[in-house]
C-alpha cells in the first residue's frame, strides 16, 4: 500500500524532531561541560590564593601565585565566555525544539482532522445507502 503524502510528511516531521532533540541533548551536555571547566577554574584560583596565603606559604608561592593569578583570570574569563556561547547555543536549538515539535503536534493534528473527514463521509455513505434502500423498500408501498 503507497503512503499518503500526509503519512510521508509524519516521518520526515518525525525524523527531524528526533535529530532536533538529538541536538538539543547535545547542547544541554556542552553547556554542562562548560559550567564544570568554569567551576574548575575558579576553584583553581582559590586553591593557589589559599597555598599561597597559608601560613607556612613563603615568599616565593606568594610571588608565583600573583605571577598566575592573571593567567588564572583568563582560564575564568574564557570559561565564562565559553559557558555564554554554550548557553546561546542550547537556546537556539531549544526554540527549534519547540518549532519542530509544533510542526510535529500540526501534521498529527491534521492528520486526525483528516481521519475525521473520511470517517463522516463514510458514515453519509452508509447513511444514504439506507436512506436509498428504505425508499426501494418502503417507498413504492
Amino acid at each position: 500500500m503507497e503512503r499518503s503524502p500526509l503519512e510521508t510528511l509524519i516521518i520526515l516531521r518525525e525524523q527531524e524532531l528526533d535529530l532536533v532533540e538529538r541536538s538539543f541533548s547535545e547542547a544541554v551536555a556542552r553547556e554542562t561541560v562548560a559550567e564544570e571547566k568554569l567551576a574548575a577554574a575558579q576553584t583553581e584560583i582559590l586553591n593557589e590564593q589559599r597555598a599561597a596565603s597559608s601560613s607556612t606559604a613563603d615568599d616565593g608561592a606568594v610571588e608565583a601565585f600573583s605571577r598566575w593569578l592573571p593567567a588564572g583570570r583568563q582560564a575564568v574569563l574564557d570559561a565564562r565566555e565559553c559557558c555564554r556561547e554554550a548557553a546561546m547555543d542550547r537556546e537556539a536549538v531549544r526554540a527549534a525544539l519547540i518549532a519542530a515539535r509544533a510542526a510535529m503536534e500540526a501534521v498529527r493534528t491534521l492528520r486526525e482532522e483528516h481521519k475525521e473527514e473520511e470517517r463522516q463521509a463514510d458514515l453519509r455513505k452508509e447513511q444514504n445507502a439506507l436512506d436509498e434502500l428504505a425508499v426501494r423498500q418502503f417507498g413504492r408501498s
